[in-house]
């Protein structure tokens, strides 16, 4: 079973995510606070690993108009 990651969402509701889907969610900054071993950890104000160094999926799709001839 996959790692989950206690997480709050900026509109309150709080989930068990996969490692992939909290980077996910931290990349579209809907992220209030997660928690670690250590404590809780809030965006904004606690420091956190570089998401471009630390990711493992293709978040940002590469998006062109279709070119007209």
């Amino acid at each position: 079973m996959p790692l989950r990651v206690n997480v709050e969402l900026k509109d309150g509701s709080v989930c068990l995510m996969a490692k992939k889907s909290l980077n996910l969610f931290l990349s579209l900054g809907s992220v209030a606070k997660f928690k670690r071993t250590d404590g809780w950890v809030v965006v904004g104000r606690d420091q956190l690993r570089d998401l471009e160094k630390n990711n493992d999926y293709l978040f940002h799709a590469e998006r062109r108009g279709a070119s007209k001839n």
